[in-house]
């Protein structure tokens, strides 16, 4: 088929960009703690802001639920009671209640069936909604709390919405071009040049 051309650096990037920012997000999320609260408890818990400091409180599980086999990454989920550190706002209740008003229980695992329930302190560094309805609020811990995340702080964290983003545009900026180049000029891209001898049967 020949060598690739300048144009199959966008085949190149569109296949590497997904990689990369996958392997970033799964980065962030082991590094940092994921604290959920579900809808039934946004109500009474007061939403921090990015760069400020948070107790939480919840049940301490492990979530199995994003194809990653057993592994998956470990989360406060439910988080019950938030005290915001900075401005002083609290709100929640500090009862262990497991994995009330939790949808989708089959893919969380409690990680410490004898005490279920922990506290952990850390610095805010992303909130969002997702598209359950739960707010998200990725924590880097403080270092007496780094045990309840899956590995160490990572140096450059990625929240989802922005890894989902990315992946996005790279469909755009790198998949459209291309696959518009093979369909005008297949001699010009290793693409086009699978269809022509697709189309002339060899």
């Amino acid at each position: 088929m020949g060598k690739l051309s300048l144009w199959d650096l966008l085949l190149i990037g569109l296949l590497v960009t997904p990689i990369g920012v996958g392997s970033l997000f799964l980065y962030s999320m082991w590094g940092l703690l994921t604290v959920e609260v579900v809808p039934a408890d946004q109500g009474d818990i007061p939403v921090p802001r990015p760069g400020e400091r948070v107790d939480v409180y919840g049940t301490w599980v492990r979530d199995r639920g994003h194809a990653l086999g057993d592994y998956g990454w470990n989360e406060i989920h439910p988080a019950v009671f938030l005290r915001n550190l900075d401005s002083g706002a609290q709100g929640g209740s500090q009862q262990c209640n497991l994995l009330e008003n939790v949808h989708g229980t089959e893919r969380l695992r409690i990680l410490d069936p004898a005490e279920p329930c922990k506290w952990a302190r850390g610095r805010v560094q992303f909130v969002f909604y997702f598209g359950d309805g739960d707010l998200h609020i990725d924590l880097r811990l403080d270092s007496q709390y780094q045990s309840l995340a899956n590995t160490g702080p990572p140096l450059v964290g990625i929240s989802y919405p922005t890894a989902q983003l990315l992946v996005v545009a790279a469909v755009l900026g790198f998949g459209f071009p291309y696959i518009g180049i093979s369909m005008l000029h297949p001699r010009e891209t290793l693409l086009g040049k699978v269809f022509m001898r697709l189309r002339s049967g060899e």
